[in-house]
């Protein structure tokens, strides 16, 4: 075949060689570099790329067939630069749901266990002092965005006892009272929720979504987590919020600015949990999304419409050009 992909995220084939294999056994050329320079964009026929910017500029410059995001969020690309071009974007659709799901319920155990605490009270300090939390079962867990993450964060909650509370504008009361939930306007689950997480894409519509008036309707005793984007999030108002006590805490695996800046004022912020983007950082996870975004570029140079393209104009201009769904 003779193509050549650029791979442009740390974790593919970090932890198995069949994904590497699998490009390798179908002819591909592999390329890989941590930085995504416009000129490599021009060498190379697809690009599998993590939270690197790609942009109007590059993608109107280059020789890209596709774009496999190796993740679910596209906000790191110009899908209508990507589109004009005829160049599909796929997505690894339900790759990370589980890990993320799992570690918002993880945060929510040591939010309500106050473990971070516990533990620098013991490992740091050597005091053995106890420290009093939360049961999670019997408390209101609010999911914002019930897209395959919400749903799994919801699953899981369901089965601690905990009641789930909803907002989605765009599904359907019956999807969400399928999962044991309750379908509510944004103001009503901040009012009532103990835990707020956020699990909704990052667009012109939902960013900033949670800010000081949003924040000033949450329990004083309630903690909000994100593991989605940090562009959802008004991290100045949520500053002032903790510092001021008026929520209870925070788990934050995603910010505005990545890498967190080491003078970031989130490092002076009490009852406060900070992750470096690992929500989906889990061998089973991105193993999986190894293989799909390998597999989007496969069927692509075979004449298949991949899975999961998300600008899906481009769907209608493959098909005329002989691609089988």
């Amino acid at each position: 075949m003779g193509a050549k992909v650029l791979i442009v995220t740390r974790t593919f084939g970090r932890y198995s060689q069949e994904p590497l294999n699998f490009l390798s056994r179908n002819g591909f050329e592999i390329l890989r570099s941590e930085n995504l320079e416009p000129s490599f964009l021009k060498e190379v026929d697809a690009l599998i790329v993590g939270t690197n910017p790609v942009t109007a500029e590059m993608i109107e410059s280059s020789n890209l067939k596709i774009i496999a995001k190796h993740g679910v969020g596209v906000d790191n690309i110009d899908l209508e630069a990507a589109t004009k071009k005829g160049i599909p974007v796929t997505i690894t659709l339900g790759a990370n749901s589980q890990a993320v799901a799992e570690l918002t319920i993880a945060f929510i155990f040591a939010l309500a266990r106050k473990l971070m605490i516990a533990h620098e009270k013991l490992f740091k300090n050597r005091k053995w002092e106890g420290v009093v939390g939360y049961e999670v079962g019997g408390k209101t867990l609010g999911v914002i965005g019930f897209g395959a993450i919400g749903r799994e964060v919801a699953k899981r909650a369901v089965c601690l006892g905990m009641r789930v509370l909803v907002y989605d504008p765009y599904a359907s009361k019956e999807t969400i009272e399928a999962h044991s939930a309750q379908s509510v306007d944004l103001e009503t689950l901040l009012k009532e929720s103990d835990f707020v997480s956020i699990h909704a894409p990052l667009t012109e519509e939902t960013r900033n979504m949670i800010g000081e008036r949003e924040i000033s309707l949450m329990k004083k005793s309630a903690f909000l987590i994100n593991t989605s984007r940090g562009g959802l999030l008004d991290e100045d108002a949520l500053v002032k919020a903790l510092k001021e006590g008026r929520i209870a805490g925070a788990a934050l695996d995603v910010f505005q600015e990545e890498p967190l800046p080491e003078d970031s004022p989130f490092f002076d912020c009490p009852n406060l949990i900070t992750t470096a983007h690992i929500g989906a950082h889990t061998v089973e996870a991105i193993y999986r999304m190894n293989m799909m975004a390998a597999q989007a570029i496969v069927d692509y140079f075979n004449k298949k419409i991949p899975k999961h393209v998300v600008n899906r104009e481009v769907v209608e201009m493959l098909k005329k050009m002989g691609f089988e769904e």
